[in-house]
């Protein structure tokens, strides 16, 4: 999942994203806590990466810069 970060001294924020086939999964909130998660569904996989893109491009836009992956959650299972 790869993260992005916003700061500026009055906020401090992360933006998350991961594509697995036809859905995104995206998590955001401040910086230190689990924050909020959902999943949406697209028709193909080829429209979820032109949402995914899409996202990233109004994140950066926001001041979200990337922070590298995401630390797995608690309990998750690693993908092979």
């Amino acid at each position: 999942m790869q993260r992005y970060e916003f700061n500026d001294g009055k906020s401090s924020k992360f933006w998350q994203i991961e594509q697995i086939g036809a859905e995104l999964h995206i998590s955001w909130g401040k910086i230190g806590t689990s924050g909020q998660s959902q999943v949406k569904d697209f028709e193909t996989d080829e429209k979820a990466t032109a949402a995914k893109d899409k996202l990233v491009k109004e994140k950066a836009g926001k001041g979200y810069v990337a922070a590298g992956e995401a630390p797995m959650a608690a309990g998750a299972t690693p993908k092979l």
